[in-house]
């Protein structure tokens, strides 16, 4: 299943650089058709997140008041989430949907690396500064840039730091966001993961700020991230 999701990902991507004639472009508009593919799926997440946030106070004084009687701070949660009509699962199955296409996306990239061996992108081409720091800049979208890792890096710590929560302990959700950032960033290094990869994620989580900013704007979703 993952393999067939993959290798549809990869005609995909073959058929708008046909079409652009640059991978680089390609993988860009690919991210922004992902994310129109996404966009309904993603806002009910966030907007799910964004109601249990709203009502987040309400429910901590529920817990406070019956301490003592789980059961019933069981209880008189779910009315008070009945009430405001939230539902603390709407935020699930949006991920469910989302993650298959995601790893389709990244194993369709890795497996069929040698696509972008001659596809350059931007400041990703061979060139004096890249023959001068050759272990820090790519000569191709196969290649590892460390500009390119460190950009993905600010669009994901941006990307947490947006994304509403639910405990009560918010200093808790941004020392996660940094270790989030420098876990993955480190692994895109460490593992030699390709320009191509990181350059699809990186439009992907940049557009979905821009979907995160534009949810968490709207009244019923007015909250503070």
């Amino acid at each position: 299943m993952l393999d067939a999701l993959a290798h549809v990902m990869i005609t995909v991507l073959r058929s708008l650089e046909a079409l652009t004639h640059s991978y680089g472009l390609a993988i860009v508009l690919f991210a922004v058709l992902m994310k129109l593919v996404l966009y309904y799926p993603t806002k009910q997440q966030y907007q799910a997140m964004a109601d249990m946030q709203r009502i987040q106070p309400e429910l901590q004084k529920i817990q406070e008041q019956y301490k003592s009687d789980p059961q019933l701070s069981q209880q008189k949660q779910m009315e008070m989430m009945r009430q405001h009509n939230v539902n603390p699962m709407a935020g699930c199955l949006p991920m469910l949907i989302q993650m298959p296409i995601l790893f389709a996306i990244w194993r369709a990239i890795m497996m069929d690396q040698h696509l972008f061996e001659n596809a350059y992108f931007m400041w990703i081409h061979p060139g004096p500064l890249q023959a001068l720091f050759p272990d820090y800049l790519a000569s191709s979208l196969a290649g590892r840039d460390l500009p390119m890792i460190l950009f993905y890096g600010l669009t994901m710590y941006l990307s947490q730091r947006l994304t509403p929560t639910q405990s009560s302990q918010p200093n808790q959700q941004k020392q996660l966001a940094v270790w989030m950032t420098v876990l993955f960033s480190w692994m895109m290094w460490t593992y030699n993961w390709p320009c191509a990869l990181i350059l699809y994620w990186s439009v992907f989580s940049l557009l979905t700020i821009v979907q995160q900013s534009m949810i968490l704007r709207t009244p019923q979703a007015a909250v503070t991230a």
